[in-house]
């Protein structure tokens, strides 16, 4: 692969400084754009703009000179309130940074999205795969997965319009360098021994060095509009719990709120979501306690077999994720 330049959004950012890692060592000229310069990107000497993505003529400022972008500016959060900021920064941004890329006759472009936007279900012997139905309704209430639903729509948008944008959909990132917990929040909580009770739901979770690994390839010889999805291990959450309390030394919770009893009494269900801020439930807000009564599975074969998509085992990611956390300091590799 010859090397270029490169623009990549969100690169302060979990993920985003993992991907600029990965295309550092591969040779590229690097470009970032952010509201602020952060001192992390400056170990790769990037060149840092200033600006938004939700300003279409910040992004074509950025884009001005690069060869190929990758969209990875996102906004996480579980509060309903902050709607109107998650689809700006999603939905906008997102058709800004692609509308600019094709004024600007660039072709390499890759959006990194979310598994959450076909990968969520009620069942338990569900697993979302690239192709599977958007599930509108659960979505609603969930205002980041919704937005995230509507920023793919912009980017089928310009796949039919015939601009080649890939789309990658990881699903809960995890491993070391998150330096502001935005994804590895809930790891924390649990290590802090405020989760105080098991949901019956699962999770999906990969770790970011491998999702950042990868992205590079999808985007060199992945199918233009089709969202990849990129897990390493799917299992109950209860599951999940006990391997995090295995490898840290934090008791697991002792209270499993089992399905049946959710499932059929939905005013239990009702009731505890909204009360969920009780002491009992860990402080989970209403939001929390509604997705971890989900299962998040999806299928990541086809990105193993087109793109050479390699997962390491979660216990690793999770070990690597506690001893960062512990130890406060961001790590790469």
């Amino acid at each position: 692969m010859s090397a270029k330049t490169v623009l990549v959004t969100g690169a302060s950012g979990f993920l985003g400084l993992h991907l600029v890692s990965v295309l550092h060592k591969q040779g590229h000229t690097l470009r970032s754009l952010s509201r602020s310069a952060s001192p992390r990107l400056e170990p790769f000497e990037v060149d840092q703009r200033r600006g938004s993505v939700v300003d279409l003529e910040d992004c074509r400022d950025a884009v001005r000179g690069v060869d190929a972008v990758y969209h990875c500016a996102g906004f996480v959060s579980r509060e309903s309130s902050r709607r109107g900021e998650m689809f700006d920064v999603h939905v906008s941004g997102t058709r800004n940074i692609l509308r600019a890329c094709k004024e600007a006759g660039i072709e390499d472009v890759l959006v990194v999205s979310t598994s959450g936007t076909v990968g969520v279900s009620k069942r338990p012997d569900f697993l979302g795969r690239e192709d599977s139905p958007v599930p509108t309704a659960l979505l609603r209430d969930w205002p980041y997965y919704e937005s995230k639903v509507y920023a793919e729509k912009e980017v089928m948008d310009f796949v039919a319009q015939g601009f080649p944008v890939k789309l990658a959909r990881p699903t809960l990132v995890l491993g070391p360098g998150d330096h502001t917990s935005s994804s590895t929040g809930d790891v924390v909580k649990f290590l802090c021994g405020d989760v105080k009770a098991s949901l019956p739901g699962g999770v999906s979770a990969v770790d970011v060095r491998d999702v950042a690994a990868v992205l590079p390839s999808l985007m060199e010889v992945g199918t233009p509009g089709l969202g990849y999805l990129l897990t390493g291990t799917n299992l109950p959450l209860r599951d999940f719990l006990i391997l995090l309390s295995e490898l840290s030394g934090v008791r697991a919770p002792a209270l499993e709120l089992p399905r049946k009893l959710l499932s059929e009494n939905v005013w239990l269900r009702d009731l505890l979501g909204h009360a969920s801020q009780l002491k009992f439930m860990g402080g989970l807000d209403k939001q929390t306690f509604d997705m971890a009564c989900h299962y998040w599975y999806v299928d990541s074969s086809r990105a193993v077999t087109e793109l050479g998509f390699a997962p390491r085992p979660l216990a690793e990611t999770l070990a690597d994720t506690i001893e960062d956390l512990r130890a406060g300091l961001p790590a790469f590799g």
